[in-house]
C-alpha cells in the first residue's frame, strides 16, 4: 500500500509544477458557478420553484461544480496515451496492481484539486453568492460518504471506458459518449427534482447521479433519511456491480494486449 501512496504523492507533486493554473481554474470556476447563479435567481426569483428556493439552488451549483474538479474524470486519456505510445505493455509487465496505480494516480491529482482549487473555490463562492450549511449532522455525514461513492464511482465508469480502448485503440468517442450521459443524467447542473417523473426515474436507476445530483441532494437535506440510507446502499452496489464488469474485461483486455503483442 505504501507503494500506491507513493504513487498519490508523486501525482500531487507533478501538479505543483502547473501553479500558473490555479489562477484560470479559480476562474473558471468562478465564472461557471456565477452564470448558474444567476440563471437560477432569474428562473426562481425570491419564491420558489417545486418547493425549492433560490439559495438551495445556488449552493446545489456551488457543490456540482466543485465536485465536478475532484471527479477521477482522468483515467481513461491517460490509459488512452498509454496505448498510442505503447508505454502501457512496460507498465503491465511492474509488479504492481494497475488499477490500483490507476486509482492513487487519480487521488493525487484530486488532492491537488482539493488543496488548490475546490477549497479556495468554496471559500471565494461563499464570500460572493453565499452556501447554506448542511441540513444536519447526520446529512454532513452521509454527503461525506456520497463523495466517497462519488469519487470510486466516476473513477470505475473511466476506466471501463479505458478497457473499452483495447478493443478500439481510441476513447474519444467513448469519453464523448460517457460525457454525455454524465451531463445529463448526473443532475450535476439541473437537479433531478425537476426532471419530468419518467425521465427521472432512468436517472435514478443508473450510477450516474452519484456524480452529481445524490451528494447535493444529501447536504441539502433534499432526501429523507430513510431514502437516504437507500441511496448510499445502492451506490455501494453499483460499486460491487461496476468492480465485477471491470475486473472481468482487464482479463480480457490484457490477453487481447498479449495477441497483439505477440
Amino acid at each position: 500500500m505504501r507503494m500506491y501512496l507513493m504513487f498519490a504523492m508523486k501525482a500531487f507533486s507533478n501538479q505543483l509544477a502547473y501553479r500558473s493554473e490555479v489562477w484560470l481554474r479559480l476562474l473558471g470556476n468562478f465564472v461557471t458557478i456565477l452564470i448558474q447563479v444567476e440563471i437560477w435567481r432569474a428562473v426562481i426569483g425570491s419564491g420558489s420553484v417545486a418547493g425549492i428556493k433560490a439559495e438551495q439552488m445556488i449552493t446545489y451549483s456551488i457543490i456540482n461544480t466543485l465536485l465536478f474538479a475532484l471527479l477521477l474524470n482522468g483515467v481513461s486519456s491517460k490509459v488512452d496515451g498509454s496505448l498510442k505510445s505503447g508505454g502501457i505493455a512496460s507498465e503491465l509487465i511492474k509488479p504492481l496492481s494497475y488499477p490500483l496505480y490507476l486509482l492513487f494516480d487519480g487521488l493525487g491529482n484530486s488532492l491537488y484539486q482539493l488543496a488548490f482549487t475546490v477549497a479556495p473555490s468554496l471559500l471565494i463562492a461563499g464570500l460572493f453568492f453565499g452556501i447554506l450549511p448542511p441540513a444536519t449532522l447526520t446529512n454532513l455525514f452521509a454527503f461525506l460518504l456520497a463523495l466517497m461513492l462519488a469519487l470510486i464511482i466516476s473513477f470505475l465508469l473511466g476506466y471501463l471506458i479505458s478497457l473499452l480502448a483495447f478493443w478500439f485503440m481510441n476513447h474519444f468517442a467513448l469519453s464523448w459518449m460517457m460525457g454525455g450521459l454524465i451531463t445529463i443524467f448526473s443532475g450535476s447542473f439541473l437537479p433531478l427534482w425537476f426532471f419530468p417523473p419518467s425521465w427521472a426515474s432512468v436517472a435514478k436507476m443508473l450510477p450516474f447521479q452519484y456524480m452529481g445530483y445524490v451528494p447535493a441532494a444529501i447536504y441539502l437535506g433534499n432526501i429523507t433519511e430513510t431514502e437516504l440510507w437507500q441511496v448510499l446502499a445502492m451506490g455501494v452496489g453499483w460499486i460491487v456491480g461496476l468492480l465485477v464488469l471491470v475486473q472481468w474485461l482487464w482479463t480480457r483486455a490484457v490477453r487481447r494486449l498479449v495477441v497483439q503483442g505477440g
